[in-house]
């Protein structure tokens, strides 16, 4: 195993501040130093024998042969740009949230049930292939026992080098679980039929809806450096967890290395300091997610397909969401439009965690717990955040045209959703 150190630093007006993450390569590496093997699903499914000895030599090649057969997708993508020591355990502000709700889930493809119909017999007296066929030659072939949906930040031409904020590679924070073993019968009973994509599974005793999070809001120096390896060289990928123990390692046709293809979706994020009608200021941050290309990881020639960026909403602290952020009255949850921008924001805001206002397109954590470090600008005369995005503001290790600005770089929680 080799580790590389990408380390970068930032000039600001009280001398040099320097943050990092680390590339974790993996190479002929084996399973120490990992943290969790998800209970023990990852196994490495029927051997060769076993699988002879359950079906014959002929029929046990042909499960043998069964290629990879699931098709996930994820709908939602949510972006929180704040970040602080105090929020990195807060789950109101994970990073990324992901998430299926609408149009996306896993569904199985149509070339397994094609190699299935073409290769197994019914059990008579049935004249075609049982659900409860299909689920157990999936369960038993090595391309597919044991498979897990997961996404992490991964380099892009090494799909098996991840992006992590510390020394390790840890299973649920570098490396997130979206869904239970796809081949439990409890999690197939929900796609195990053709033409069925499911987000929801509730016999499994795992996961009952498909979403993950992943955090890198320790610091504002760390979330930015994030971002700029998103646009570069890191891509947010949707993957299949190998059949062993080894989280890192991705499903794959090719056994080269570097790995520069895998089954699953890859999600190219870009990032632009904000939107606003009026203008925004060229010195302030990047903090808003403006775009996200899918792509199809395996190189099979499928199109990317674009996303739709364009519910930017300001974080706003509770003390100025009188003026910023007004909560909604029952009149505004009357109009049918207002409750559905809501129900597509509630996806990733709970609402024991925020309050949302889809007029003014803003929100407001609850729990008395701030996006922005709390330093009572006002008492000097200053606004604590500044809301006009046509000035200049003061954002950690920043350089400025002019005076270092007083007032805070304003937040974002950008929601893509896939068209």
């Amino acid at each position: 195993m080799k580790v590389r150190l990408n380390k970068t630093a930032w000039r600001a007006a009280g001398g040099i501040l320097a943050s990092f993450v680390l590339v974790v390569s993996f190479q002929n590496c084996g399973k120490a130093g990992f943290d969790a093997d998800l209970d023990s699903t990852l196994d490495s499914g029927m051997s060769d024998a076993a699988l002879a000895a359950k079906y014959g030599e002929s029929t046990a090649a042909k499960v043998s042969g069964i290629p990879f057969a699931f098709e996930s997708t994820i709908d939602t993508i949510t972006y929180n740009s704040c970040a602080d020591t105090s929020l990195r355990s807060n789950t109101a502000f994970t990073s990324l949230k992901v998430g299926s709700y609408s149009s996306g889930g896993i569904k199985l493809k149509d070339e397994f049930f094609s190699y299935a119909d073409q290769n197994f017999k019914p059990v008579y007296p049935e004249p075609a292939l049982t659900e409860n066929q299909y689920k157990e030659y999936l369960a038993d072939s090595p391309a597919n026992n044991g498979a897990v949906a997961n996404i992490a930040i991964r380099v892009k031409n090494s799909l098996t080098d991840v992006y992590t904020a510390t020394s390790n590679v840890v299973l649920w924070t570098d490396i997130v679980p979206l869904v239970g073993n796809l081949t439990d019968s409890l999690v197939m009973d929900a796609f195990g039929t053709k033409g069925v994509t499911a987000n929801y599974f509730p016999f499994s005793s795992e996961y009952r809806v498909m979403e993950a999070g992943l955090s890198f809001n320790a610091s504002e120096e760390l979330a930015e450096e994030y971002r700029n390896i998103f646009m570069s060289s890191g891509v947010l990928a949707l993957t299949y967890m190998a059949d062993n123990a080894e989280i890192y390692k991705v499903r794959s046709s090719s056994t080269a290395y570097p790995v520069k293809s895998a089954y699953g979706k890859g999600y190219s994020l870009s990032f632009v300091p904000g939107s606003s009608a009026a203008g925004v200021h060229s010195g302030n941050p990047k903090r808003v997610l403006a775009s996200v290309l899918e792509t199809d990881l395996s190189g099979s020639g499928v199109g990317a397909k674009n996303w739709n960026c364009n519910r930017a909403y300001r974080v706003v602290r509770k003390e100025d969401r009188a003026t910023y952020c007004p909560e909604h009255t029952y009149s505004d949850l009357a109009n049918s439009s207002i409750r559905q921008e809501l129900a597509v924001m509630r996806r990733h805001l709970r609402a024991d965690q925020w309050d949302v206002n889809v007029t003014y397109r803003c929100v407001v954590p609850k729990g008395g717990v701030s996006c922005y470090k709390e330093e009572n600008m006002a008492a000097k005369g200053f606004a604590e955040v500044e809301y006009d995005t046509t000035k200049e503001c003061f954002r950690t290790n920043g350089t400025y045209t002019g005076a270092i600005p007083s007032s805070k770089c304003m937040h974002y929680i950008t929601v893509c959703t896939r068209d």
